[in-house]
């Protein structure tokens, strides 16, 4: 009888051992709960362990790029985008245009109109506007006008953010010879940073309206394309559509920013084009110290396209 109450006891204590170990929080549990449990009294000198993973750094710059706007029936919308797109928590320091700011003529009667009101609430912090200048911004005479108003200097010139450089051209003159040496002597530079951006209007490639502008492709592309320009963004094609050359370079048409859109050219059907979309948009860049991350984004919140180009991005 006795050995009978002895193993039933036996029984009973191994029982409550093996629910006490099957009740205890594992390791990773413990350091779940000691995180958020206020009650604990065990005093400890030691850093609780943690199974999760540090948050990527951040975008170290960012800008918002957009063109072919000013005074357009979108580009309101476009700008209420662009703020959302701030509101969301994306990265913006800089507003660039890819040109054709100011419709019809440039006329600086238009300035505060085209280039300021619609970008107020985007540039209460100081946001600043970087500009090229379109044909419709120089038909009359009035670009210099136009780049002082934003306090720029002339064009060709050169800005710049954390990880990236921007080269600001005059597509209207490619020809120019002094443009063309001002163009090589940037890419001749050392120790540049990660990223360079070329920003114009006329396009190197384009399945729209314009096409093609053969006087760019002949004066700029082997300097454009030489593996020391990441990116280039233009615009005067209202519509957006990337390129991507067989060296590695990423060419932009980022032309739907406010004014009417065009359709493409039937039976375009350029090798090196990856996407294309008729629709009122703005191109958000946002750079890390290891890619650009390129995200374009429609009036109605859709997403064109995503794409990343990497640091050393030349395949």
């Amino acid at each position: 009888m006795a050995q009978a109450t002895l193993t039933r006891r036996l029984a009973a204590t191994l029982l409550a051992a093996a629910l006490l170990a099957a009740c205890t929080p594992s390791g990773r549990e413990r350091g779940a709960e000691g995180a958020s449990s206020s009650t604990s009294t065990t005093p400890t000198t030691a850093a609780p362990t943690s199974t999760t993973t540090t948050a990527p750094p951040g975008p170290i710059s960012g800008f918002l790029a957009f063109g072919d706007f000013g005074g357009g029936p979108a580009q309101g919308a476009v700008a209420a985008s662009m703020l959302q797109w701030v509101r969301d928590g994306h990265r913006a320091d800089v507003l660039v245009t890819t040109g054709d700011n100011v419709y019809d003529y440039g006329e600086p009667h238009l300035f505060e109109a085209h280039l300021k009101a619609p970008y107020r609430a985007l540039q209460t912090t100081g946001r600043p506007m970087w500009a090229t200048l379109g044909n419709h911004d120089v038909l009359r005479g009035h670009g210099a006008k136009q780049l002082e108003f934003l306090g720029l200097p002339p064009l060709p010139y050169t800005k710049s953010l954390p990880g990236v450089r921007f080269l600001f051209l005059d597509a209207n003159r490619p020809g120019d010879p002094a443009q063309k040496q001002w163009l090589a002597d940037q890419l001749a530079i050392a120790d540049p940073p990660p990223f360079t951006v070329a920003v114009f209007h006329q396009p190197v490639f384009s399945c729209g309206l314009h096409g093609r502008t053969p006087a760019v492709i002949e004066h700029w592309y082997a300097l454009l394309n030489s593996g020391k320009v990441a990116l280039v963004l233009t615009g005067h094609d209202h519509a957006y559509e990337r390129y991507l050359t067989a060296e590695g370079t990423t060419f932009i048409v980022t032309g739907g920013g406010g004014r009417n859109l065009y359709r493409f050219i039937p039976g375009c059907d350029a090798p090196e084009r990856r996407v294309g979309a008729v629709k009122h948009h703005f191109t958000g860049v946002e750079v890390y110290a290891d890619r650009m991350a390129i995200t374009v984004v429609a009036t109605d919140g859709s997403i064109i396209d995503e794409v990343e180009i990497p640091a050393g991005f030349v395949p």
